[in-house]
């Protein structure tokens, strides 16, 4: 008798354990959220002098309507795609990617932001050869880069050579025609 309320009992922690794991792993998968409300800033590199390569960051903060807040998303720009990382706040998303001065062109970048379901549809119709771009995200930012600067035409040392050569030109030039 004590042998069979064991086994009854080992059976019941172990639908226990079960049913809490089941729980845990709904709790824990990303949600979906329905109508985005996104607050976007973004920064990108403008001084190509002191850095090697264009940088683009954008960052996000988007509440859900239906009060999703453990939601994975994508980005994909010019059908390159990035994952999006949250931040310590809630609600608080970052994607950011680099690329070469002479290849980041300047004008306005579309960035659009995948759910997990939209991105792996996205993903198939890519592996597919199917034409993606009517793919619609779930929301989408643009991101203004007015290029980067690459310095002065002529650098400092050059225009004060130039200077000095000009004044001793003229100072030599003058004290000529005085002794001549």
């Amino acid at each position: 008798m004590a042998a069979a309320g064991r086994t009854n009992m080992g059976q019941r922690l172990a639908a226990a354990l079960l049913l809490l794991a089941a729980v845990m792993a709904a709790r824990g998968r990303a949600h979906t959220c329905t109508e985005p409300s996104i607050i976007p800033s973004y920064y990108t590199t403008s001084d190509a002098v002191i850095s090697s390569e264009t940088v683009f960051i954008v960052e996000i903060s988007l509440t859900c309507k239906n009060g999703a807040q453990n939601v994975v998303l994508y980005a994909d720009v010019d059908g390159k795609q990035f994952p999006v990382t949250r931040g310590q706040d809630v609600g608080r998303y970052q994607v950011s990617w680099s690329s070469d001065h002479k290849l980041a062109r300047s004008g306005t970048y579309e960035v659009k932001f995948f759910d997990e379901e939209s991105f792996s549809a996205l993903r198939k119709a890519q592996r597919n050869k199917e034409d993606h771009s009517a793919m619609k995200p779930l929301f989408a930012v643009s991101v203004d880069h007015r290029g980067v600067w690459n310095g002065p035409w002529l650098a400092t040392e050059v225009v004060a050579a130039i200077i000095g050569l000009l004044i001793y030109y003229l100072a030599f030039s003058t004290k000529s025609s005085i002794q001549g």
